[in-house]
C-alpha cells in the first residue's frame, strides 16, 4: 500500500454513488413478477419488487405479458417480510395475494400495473 495510500483515498470523491437498482421511477404502479405460488385457503400469491408507484389492498391491477394485457384482478392482501401491510411503495419487495387468479395464469416476468 505504501505511505501514499491515504492520499489516493482522499482524492476520491466522497459523494454517494447512485446505483441503478437504487433509482426508483415515479409514476403509476408497476411490479415485475419474480415468483408465483398458491396458498391453500388464501389464493395465488405473486412476489416481486414494486418498481414504481404504490398499491393497496382492494386496488385493481392489470396482469400483462410482453406488453399484451391478460387479465384484471384485485389485490386482496399484501405481505412484506412476514408482516401484513395495507400499502406497498416503490422499492419494496412484496407478496401480493390476487383474487380469482390460478397459478398457471401468471408466470415469472409478467408485469402488474394499475
Amino acid at each position: 500500500m505504501g505511505w501514499k495510500f491515504w492520499k489516493r483515498d482522499s482524492e476520491r470523491p466522497t459523494d454517494h454513488v447512485t446505483r441503478p437498482q437504487d433509482v426508483v421511477p415515479t409514476g403509476a404502479f408497476g411490479l415485475t413478477v419474480e415468483d408465483v405460488f398458491s396458498i391453500t385457503g388464501r389464493g395465488t400469491v405473486v412476489t416481486g419488487r414494486v418498481t414504481a408507484g404504490t398499491v393497496g389492498v382492494g386496488d385493481q391491477v392489470l396482469i400483462s405479458r410482453a406488453g399484451t394485457p391478460l387479465l384484471q384482478t384485485e389485490v386482496t392482501g399484501i405481505e412484506m417480510f412476514r408482516k401484513v401491510v395495507d400499502v406497498a411503495n416503490a422499492g419494496e419487495n412484496v407478496g401480493l395475494v390476487l383474487r380469482d387468479v390460478d397459478r398457471d395464469q401468471v408466470v415469472r416476468g409478467d408485469v402488474l400495473s394499475k
